[in-house]
């Protein structure tokens, strides 16, 4: 991946994308709950299931949507990106 400047995004990415929107203390209470009502554990660290959190974050409001929509589009970038280098 190093060719394409592309690092796997992160929990903590998602969250302080969340709290540049929302502010921290919401951020981090939106990401814990659908972290739990998903079953998962933190921190989130596989690429789907980061997929999966962002989704469910989305569903919550305007802006969750976009923070949500921004990580789950750089999400798929990195994991298309990566079947790119593999090949």
């Amino acid at each position: 991946m190093e060719d394409y400047g592309q690092e796997v995004p992160t929990e903590e990415d998602a969250v302080k994308a969340f709290a540049d929107l929302v502010g921290p203390k919401m951020a981090e209470g939106l990401w814990g709950l659908a972290v739990q009502s998903l079953g998962l554990e933190r921190p989130v660290t596989s690429p789907a299931d980061l997929r999966r959190v962002a989704e469910h974050v989305m569903e919550v409001g305007e802006l969750s949507r976009v923070a949500g929509r921004s990580l789950k589009v750089r999400l798929i970038t990195y994991e298309a990106l990566a079947r790119t280098a593999q090949s």
